[in-house]
């Protein structure tokens, strides 16, 4: 199969043939017919062979049948009669009990997947053609059965073409692995890590303003922006300002594009970017569309539209697309600008060849953590390290763990309030995501609230009364449609809630309202903890304090 860049027109390099840029594997040493030795090496130096599970599925390139592999080099369609009593199909296949595990990939398209102490749930249904199809882990979706998991996968094609395969981070990042494939062409490798980039990874995500939330759990998996945005954790108006900035730009000048096909060149016109020649026109892409590469960006295998659409998506995720001469080949210049793609740039700089998949052309001017080879011999796939350094044995789980180590420090110097006063809102112990601001009356407020932001006021004294309600002096400038809760949890900010209030736009920021809630009675010392959450991404509220009110 060929890359996505070759198919595209983008840059040279790749077999003739087109299919689906995919991938797929298979255990055991047998010898089928053309089928490619795949050997899987764990070095990730914390967990044992016995608790990790590889799945092998994908697509047979020459009957469009999806399925699985599961006995060496073979392949099986997938049929509704695989899933179990649970609703789901076990297509698990452990790795060998201790050293490498060797196994046999007959041609197809597909993924191969990897679970850390816990399977993987494949459900096998119908699609619109009537037809068994296999539907795959969301891990970007909390309520896919395989959220809590610790998995990752690469993607491949072996065909009579050649082996191309990948390591990506398109969807998410969470065990770092590296490809090494050798063949007529010698030996390649894609996505190899820098050492000791697992945790740098994350700890520098977390300190990146506006990324900080694509973090879930205790490292569990970084999720990419574009499915932040439909989880609430990233905010979909991101890149709108960039954007406007580019199409204001080109509306006056020109833009010239490169591709295999030629040169174009575009102008703003009426809203739209239109090019010379068959290109079609651009419509202004929303944040999302260039996260994804879609909609507006959306770049079909058509040779035209499609490989000018790829250079525009990754002109902006690199934050280059002021050049007026695109590609922009120098990785120096990426993520350069104050409204980047953050999260691809930090995939870039912990890779030890600076190759990643962040975005889903980032193929782009060849920066992709993507080999080849027409004449491939044998694979390998390699789980690489995951901690810092020896001894460095926590295991990632999708509990929060990291809020609660950041909450640890608060009682060592408790602070006594009583919790029947006027609780200043900028007082507090410990925070996350949050700010705040001066208040138009006096004194300073919390802002800069949005979905999963939390705040904590340590030592406050109910004594023997019985607190069963509350008030929050609140203020919101948020947009029609925009709105979410102020939650109130005691000693952890998981606990359970005793109250809230709904909060939605009063008009503008400073414009304060006091809201009264409901909550469970509650008596002694306490940390109180206000947690924020809502369904969109966006901040949606201001608070100046906070005051329980006796029974």
């Amino acid at each position: 199969m060929p890359s996505r860049r070759t198919v595209l027109g983008i840059a040279a390099g790749g077999a003739a043939a087109s299919v689906p840029f995919l991938g797929s594997a298979l255990f055991s040493r047998a010898e089928a017919a053309g089928a490619l030795p795949v050997t899987v090496a764990n070095n990730t130096g914390q967990f044992p062979n016995s608790a990790i599970t590889m799945y092998v599925v994908g697509t047979d390139l020459a009957t469009g049948q999806m399925g699985y592999v599961r006995n060496a080099g073979q392949f099986t369609p997938v049929s509704m009669s695989d899933n179990g009593a649970d609703g789901y199909a076990n297509l698990g296949v452990p790795l060998s009990t201790v050293g490498t595990s060797s196994f046999a990939l007959p041609k197809m398209s597909g993924r191969i997947y990897f679970a850390i102490n816990g399977p993987l749930k494949f459900k096998v249904v119908v699609d619109g053609n009537g037809k068994a199809a296999l539907q795959y882990p969301v891990a970007w979706t909390e309520g896919d059965p395989n959220f809590g998991v610790l998995h990752d996968c690469c993607e491949f094609t072996y065909s009579d073409a050649g082996m191309f395969c990948n390591t990506t981070q398109v969807d998410m990042f969470s065990i770092p692995m590296a490809i090494r494939l050798r063949g007529a062409g010698g030996e390649k490798v894609a996505g190899d890590p820098a050492p000791g980039s697992r945790n740098k990874i994350f700890d520098e995500m977390r300190k990146q303003p506006g990324f900080e939330k694509l973090v879930i759990g205790n490292n569990l998996r970084i999720v990419a922006p574009g499915h932040g945005i439909g989880m609430g954790r990233f905010s979909a108006s991101y890149f709108d300002a960039y954007i406007g900035e580019i199409w204001d730009k080109y509306a006056g000048t020109d833009l010239h594009v490169t591709t295999l096909q030629g040169s174009f060149t575009g102008r703003v016109n009426g809203g739209q970017l239109a090019f010379s020649g068959a290109v079609r026109p651009f419509a202004r892409p929303t944040t999302k569309d260039v996260l994804f590469c879609d909609g507006a960006l959306l770049a079909p295998n058509d040779g035209l539209g499609g490989p000018v659409a790829a250079i525009l998506g990754a002109g902006f995720n690199r934050s280059v697309l002021g050049n007026p001469n695109q590609p922009t080949t120098d990785a120096a210049a990426f993520y350069e600008g104050s409204v980047t793609n953050h999260y691809s740039r930090i995939m870039h700089k912990y890779a030890a060849d600076g190759m990643a998949y962040g975005f889903p052309f980032d193929d782009v001017t060849e920066k992709a953590s993507y080999t080849q080879d027409n004449a491939p011999q044998q694979v390998t796939i390699t789980l690489t390290p995951f901690g810092g350094g020896v001894g460095d044995q926590s295991v990632p789980s999708v509990s929060e763990t990291a809020a609660a180590a950041v909450i640890a420090p608060i009682r060592i110097k408790p602070k006594v309030r009583d919790a029947f006063s006027q609780i200043a809102a900028d007082g507090y112990s410990a925070e996350r995501g949050t700010t705040t601001q001066v208040s138009s009356g006096g004194g300073r407020h919390l802002s800069g609230i949005g979905n999963g932001d939390w705040v904590c006021y340590a030592g406050v004294d109910f004594g023997d009364k019985s607190a069963t309600q509350f008030t929050v002096r609140v203020a919101s400038g948020a947009a029609t449609g925009v709105s979410g809760l102020i939650e109130v949890r005691l000693d952890e900010p998981t606990g359970r809630v005793l109250g809230s209030v709904s909060v939605a736009s009063t008009g503008d920021w400073q414009n304060w309202r006091v809201v009264p809630g409901s909550l469970a009675k509650v008596t002694g010392n306490h940390d109180v903890f206000l947690t924020f959450t809502s369904a969109q991404p966006q901040d949606y509220v201001n608070v100046s304090w906070i005051q329980f009110v006796e029974k």
